[in-house]
């Protein structure tokens, strides 16, 4: 699965399932900070990776064994890390993540375009190739918008549980051939940027 969110990246392996967070760092823009009437001021950064570090420190006081994001505020994660994010409860990850989201609300949380939607089915497609060619058929590639600037990047019909450690290996590599991340990075911020 691979997460991509307004402000921060990171990738979560399930069923060959890409699940994407969209996010401004890879275009490196944002929103203002304000806050609602009635309530305390906060600042919110505007700098991906400010808001994308304090996203990952609150995730890790919340029992979450989040990774630091790179310089961009972008999350890439290993499959080891993986592993240790999936080894928390759904319950606990999200918890953690609607306490800590304020660190995010200062960046771009625009769903994608039409056109991104439609380059990244274009990666998809190309990602599914690789798979059968590996041995993997995979369904029709999905490209949705979700609430709070996330996005999933995926193909319907996708296996349940947890992969197999062949599929994971088959993934990787496929991801890593395609580009996976860094293509779906490129398209968010052309995205962003208004191109």
């Amino acid at each position: 699965m691979y997460v991509r969110s307004m402000g921060h990246s990171w990738r979560l392996l399930l069923p060959v399932l890409l699940v994407g967070v969209l996010g401004a760092a890879a275009a490196g823009c944002g929103g203002s900070s304000s806050s609602q009437p009635g309530t305390t001021s906060r600042s919110y950064s505007t700098d991906p990776y400010v808001a994308s570090s304090r996203y990952a420190v609150c995730m890790r006081q919340h029992g979450v064994p989040h990774p630091s994001p790179d310089r961009r505020g972008d999350f890439h994660l290993t499959p080891a890390q993986e592993r240790r994010l999936r080894s928390v409860p759904r319950s606990t990850r999200e918890l953690a993540d609607k306490v800590c989201f304020h660190h995010l609300k200062g960046l771009n949380m625009s769903p994608l375009s039409s056109a991104a939607k439609q380059r990244a089915l274009g990666v998809l497609r190309q990602l599914s190739a690789c798979m059968k060619g590996l041995g993997y058929a995979m369904g029709p590639p999905l490209v949705k918008n979700l609430p709070r600037g996330r996005a999933m990047f995926g193909f319907r019909n996708a296996p349940e549980g947890a992969p197999s450690p062949r599929l994971s290996r088959a993934q990787h590599t496929c991801e890593k051939r395609v580009d996976l991340a860094g293509r779906l990075d490129r398209i968010i911020a052309d995205d962003r940027s208004g191109l």
